[in-house]
């Protein structure tokens, strides 16, 4: 194992309100550790500190999420903080509010920006509830914005994450990821946290793979059972949380406990991780 991640979701708040979104959390009387600069550092470092530890000799890498972690406002205080303690340091967006600003104050700091992309076409992200004040995902800003954030980090890496789902499973995105060049295409299998409610069937999962067999890109795949317990996720609280048999567990926060401590409290399998990775970059 080269390298371990941490998925630290820093926000709930997002500008979209996709149907099948995962990141709803169990209510806590704690503010978002992302509103305050001393709670997120010591955050910071005391996960650092026990992974770093923990996996010696190994990349530690947060990848920060939400939410729409752009809408924090102290997202640039995180992304620089994290550099700074020694994370390597990715970011997940739906890349509606990436601004110029943003992209020449943060991407040097940043390994890999990855974009949330589930359809192309209006009527589907209409569907799915990716818009914003009739705002709709305008690729040629996309692809302006990623030709800024290499223009200024020549080595950062792209990526687009793609959820599966009952309204885009018959989509074809070929000739989109083409056009953006990742070096990474992950497609999921859109995950319901309620048992009565199926986002995405295995057989459309299916027919959305069948569709975009053969493409050039690279495509790493994952279903409902490979993102089971196989993600190290903090919340918006700094809680540790894992999607155990359709319900979220979580630990107590990092702020008020050892990162030990906490994070033994949640399920974690080392070596599903490890075949989700084995063959990424």
């Amino acid at each position: 194992m080269n390298e371990i991640t941490i998925n630290w979701h820093i926000i709930q708040q997002c500008n979209y309100k996709c149907t099948y979104c995962f990141a709803k959390y169990k209510r806590s009387f704690e503010k978002e550790i992302q509103v305050s600069k001393k709670d997120i550092e010591v955050l910071l470092n005391k996960v650092y500190s026990f992974f770093s530890q923990e996996y010696k000799g190994t990349v530690v890498r947060l990848n920060i999420a939400g939410g729409e972690p752009t809408l924090s406002r102290n997202i640039d205080f995180i992304i620089k903080k994290a550099y700074e303690i020694g994370f390597k340091v990715s970011l997940i967006s739906n890349s509606s509010k990436i601004t110029n600003r943003f992209i020449e104050s943060n991407a040097k700091y940043l390994s890999m920006f990855a974009i949330s992309i589930d359809s192309i076409e209006k009527s589907t992200n209409l569907n799915i509830g990716r818009s914003y004040k009739n705002e709709i995902l305008d690729v040629s800003r996309i692809i302006k914005s990623i030709e800024q954030f290499r223009k200024i980090n020549k080595n950062i890496q792209i990526k687009i994450n793609t959820v599966v789902n009952e309204h885009n499973y018959q989509e074809y995105l070929g000739h989109f990821i083409d056009l953006i060049n990742p070096i990474k295409w992950k497609v999921f299998q859109a995950l319901s946290m309620d048992k009565d409610i199926e986002y995405c069937s295995i057989e459309q999962f299916n027919v959305f793979l069948d569709k975009h067999e053969g493409i050039d890109s690279k495509i790493y795949i994952e279903s409902n059972d490979d993102m089971k317990d196989s993600y190290i996720m903090i919340d918006p609280h700094g809680r540790f949380y894992q999607n155990t048999n359709i319900t979220y567990n979580y630990s107590d926060s990092i702020l008020n406990s050892s990162v030990a401590d906490a994070f033994q409290s949640i399920e974690f399998n080392l070596n599903k991780f490890n075949k989700r990775y084995k063959n990424e970059i």
